[in-house]
């Protein structure tokens, strides 16, 4: 297995499948916020296609026999000027195949991500999860992340 940085001839649309799959898991996460509407190829292609040569934007991809199983996209975002930390990275999407889970892919996706941020001169990072990802959470605790916010979703 091979961790590497997506390229942008060949891996875009390889990445359609799985990222659908990400979408549709996900979507188990909550009965209302999450649900998916529609989601078009050229959508996914033209979010993974903003992380290929971008210098605050990355994203790496863990390939197996040939085939990519799974994904992790950072970038690095400029905070407000009041907050102490000016610049932070943050993880937008982590997703490994189900059949690929539990053999230590995310980890090292997730190693990817935090060594870029180091060359990138960043100490700090965010990633968003839903409450009810149960098996995503304990994975990033074990990881050595820490809860930072609630956030709260009502209804009008």
């Amino acid at each position: 297995m091979e961790i590497r940085e997506l390229k942008k001839d060949g891996d875009l649309k390889a990445l359609v499948q799985l990222s659908k799959d990400f979408f549709y898991e996900y979507e188990s996460n909550h009965s209302y916020f999450f649900k998916i509407d529609k989601i078009e190829d050229d959508d996914i292609i033209g979010y993974f296609a903003r992380f290929v040569d971008n210098k605050d934007r990355k994203a790496f991809v863990a390939v197996e026999g040939g085939v990519i199983v799974g994904y992790i996209s950072v970038l690095i975002q400029e905070q407000a000027s009041y907050w102490k930390i000016k610049r932070i990275g943050h993880i937008s999407g982590l997703m490994v195949h189900p059949d690929n889970r539990r053999k230590g892919i995310g980890r090292k996706l997730l190693q990817s991500a935090v060594n870029y941020f180091k060359e990138k001169k960043i100490r700090q990072y965010t990633l968003f999860t839903s409450v009810n990802n149960k098996s995503g959470i304990e994975f990033y605790e074990k990881c050595g992340l820490e809860r930072l916010y609630t956030t709260f979703f009502g209804k009008v």
